[in-house]
């Protein structure tokens, strides 16, 4: 039974949501970031709300990316914070914030009881779940929407283990059902078990033998896992997921290898050290290793084997709080630390979340005693005080304030790792539009970027190929636009390059990306280029502008006969080689082939208009703009619904303000939208009063 001097302070715990408060406000008018966007923001799933449709679904479901994730807590949190805030983040913020400081009070109880009587307890605790709550690696959990997730994973978790204290059937059953619930918030919530298991196992309560504690929470812990597995594997078919988007290729030696090497010269250092943190982190920002002869590798196995088996010294010396803050926070860091499998990324700042304030009771136990050892031991407290409490604070104030929007982020992301591809791409593609000259300079320097090869082979990660790939098509496109065609054209080759590798790559590595697609991309670009160079020319020039078209065109046609953008591109190539009949021939035999294919339909309407044949055209097209709407040019579809109301046919006209209709009700966001939705709108009224 815990006493009046062992329950957490009130005060204590409820200054630390205050402080969380305080420092984090910042993040309050955070806009939609990162996975935000693509989950929250316009995810369709999410509105309208139903939450019964959402917890049975994979949490990636609606944003077209892969899937193997079961989150339904989380997504449904989400999708009503969305729908009461009205679409916009600045609830969910809010709510963010509120969780990172519910959760450091409970982090604060938790770690009270599990110091019990010993003196200073409840300051003990204070401290090391304010170092935690301070630590600027937070500012990713507050920042994105997502970090939700981890907040109420971590919140449950800590939940349950607090609520199983006692032996009651009933607090066992509601300690099961949080951490079930924990689990269903994200994977990381089966950190419950150890957490539990440590908790109980190493706890000063002398009232109960430990080993019917381990007995009981070893019982709920696992119920309420093991539940949130079943529910997983109901919803979404699999227990696990096994996608390895960035250590395919790798050995598990070597991956091995590059777990420890990153965490000896980025994850570790990174804890101390947080200014430099990356919101992305690459192969290129921590290097990869090709085993254990590798120093930094070496260095990192070292540090693993001191903070997995350091603590038993301790334990047998009594020190049984340090055994429970290093051996959690190893717990929680390992599922992420890409040692036993691949987590998806090579490091990032939430990975820590979860262990930091297991990882600062150890220190904030280290300043306690020299505190009270007075003298110079006093003068190393302050040193931590000031580092830990002083400058780690201000340092996440700033920090939260990257996060403020996409673009704050990313270009923090190219200062702090100015050679990196991703962080380069990404920003030159948020500035394309608007500054475009910036956009192409970063996007050269993405293509001159050192890309560093997959151990024993002679082919970058796949993530960094890929990313170099779109730096180039990226560069290509924008030197496209300002004239500089034969920039272009070599930018194109580049890429074509790597696509190459990549396809070569594939043969005997478990790349994912579909390399012959990316070449036959860069091919019709060239191709296209070909042909715009024939059209500005005359003679021998051109004949041999055609003969490049006609050889990149081949190519497409080896790597797939079926493509109809190359159709096209072919259409265009006999029509300046003055091949009229050889084109109508060309599009209605792929037309033929493939009927439903839009481009070909489309293409194969135009031929039909060629011959007078405008009504049979007409339908066509008109089939293709309410089929393929999504897709289709909006200033198109618009033109064709008008023509179909003129041509007096009762059936087309029917239709032709069907597809009206919908170009009034486009998304807003689109650029052209508004203007689109209201000739659409004008067109409607003026058929109503013909009585078209």
């Amino acid at each position: 039974m815990t006493t009046e001097r062992e329950r957490p302070s009130l005060w204590l715990g409820a200054s630390l949501v205050l402080v969380a408060f305080v420092l984090f406000a910042g993040a309050l008018s955070n806009e939609y970031v990162f996975d935000g966007i693509a989950l929250v923001r316009d995810n369709p799933l999410l509105s309208p709300f139903e939450p019964w449709k959402l917890a049975t679904v994979d949490w990636w479901e609606g944003t077209g990316k892969a899937g193997g994730l079961y989150r339904p807590v989380s997504l449904i949190a989400l999708a009503a914070l969305r729908a009461l805030g009205e679409g916009g983040p600045a609830l969910i913020n809010l709510v963010n914030v509120a969780l990172l400081g519910c959760v450091a009070w409970l982090q604060f109880s938790l770690l009270a009881r599990l110091l019990g009587n010993r003196p200073g307890a409840q300051i003990v605790a204070w401290c090391a779940a304010l170092i935690a709550l301070v630590h600027p690696l937070n500012a990713e959990i507050v920042g994105g929407q997502v970090g939700l997730a981890d907040l109420l994973a971590t919140l449950l978790m800590c939940a349950a283990v607090l609520a199983a204290s006692g032996t009651s059937r009933w607090r066992f059953v509601f300690a099961a059902a949080l951490a079930g619930l924990a689990a269903l918030s994200k994977e990381s919530g089966v950190l419950v078990l150890p957490l539990a298991l440590l908790f109980e196992l190493l706890r000063r309560d002398e009232q109960a033998p430990v080993r019917g504690r381990l007995l009981f929470c070893l019982g709920w812990s696992s119920l309420g896992v093991g539940l949130a597995l079943v529910a997983r594997y109901a919803a979404i078919g699999s227990l696990a997921s096994a996608d390895d988007p960035v250590y395919a290729g790798f050995t598990t030696a070597a991956r091995a290898a590059s777990a420890c090497a990153t965490l000896a010269v980025y994850s570790l250092p990174l804890l101390l050290a947080p200014w430099r943190q990356l919101a992305v982190v690459s192969h290129q920002d921590a290097l990869p290793a090709g085993g254990f002869e590798d120093p930094r590798a070496i260095l990192g196995l070292l540090i693993l084997l001191a903070w997995a088996l350091g603590p038993w010294v301790l334990l047998r010396r009594g020190r049984r709080e340090i055994a429970f803050g290093a051996w959690f926070a190893l717990a929680a860091w390992l599922p992420t630390s890409n040692l036993i499998f691949s987590s998806g990324a090579v490091a990032a700042s939430r990975f820590f979340y979860m262990g930091l304030f297991a990882l600062a009771l150890p220190l904030a136990l280290l300043m306690h005693m020299a505190w009270t050892r007075g003298g110079a031991w006093r003068a190393l407290t302050l040193a931590s005080v000031g580092w830990f409490l002083i400058a780690n604070p201000v340092v996440a104030w700033r920090e939260t304030a990257t996060w403020h929007s996409e673009r704050a982020l990313l270009e923090a992301q190219v200062s702090r790792a100015p050679n990196s591809v991703y962080g380069l791409v990404d920003l030159a593609k948020s500035l394309s539009n608007e500054a475009p000259a910036r956009a192409r300079e970063l996007f050269t320097r993405a293509t001159q970027a050192t890309l560093p090869n997959l151990p024993r082979q002679s082919v970058p990660p796949e993530d960094l190929l890929e990313t170099a790939f779109l730096a180039h098509l990226g560069a290509a496109l924008l030197a496209n636009q300002g004239g500089e065609s034969d920039v272009a054209r070599d930018h194109y080759r580049s890429a074509d390059e790597l696509a190459q590798r990549g396809q070569r790559a594939r043969e005997h590595l478990p790349f994912r990306e579909d390399w012959t697609r990316h070449r036959v991309f860069t091919l019709q670009n060239l191709g296209a280029a070909a042909l715009e160079q024939a059209k500005r020319s005359r003679g021998e020039e051109q004949a041999r502008a055609l003969d490049e078209a006609q050889h990149q065109l081949d190519q497409c046609d080896a790597c797939d006969p079926n493509s109809s953008e190359t159709v096209r591109l072919r259409s265009i190539l006999l029509q300046l080689r003055g091949d009229s009949a050889g084109r109508t021939k060309l599009v209605e035999e792929a037309w033929r082939r493939r009927p439903e294919d839009p481009l070909l339909r489309f293409m194969w309407a135009n031929e039909l208009r060629q011959s007078g044949r405008e009504f049979e055209a007409l339908v066509m097209e008109l089939d293709v703009a309410t089929s393929a709407f999504a897709e289709f040019d909006r200033a198109k579809s618009l033109a064709i619904a008008q023509q179909a109301l003129g041509t007096g046919d009762a059936i087309l006209a029917s239709r032709a303000r069907g597809l009206l209709e919908r170009l009034t009700r486009m998304d807003p966001a689109r650029p052209d939208s508004q203007a689109i939705a209201v000739e659409a709108a004008r067109v409607l009224r003026e058929a109503a009063v013909r009585g078209n």
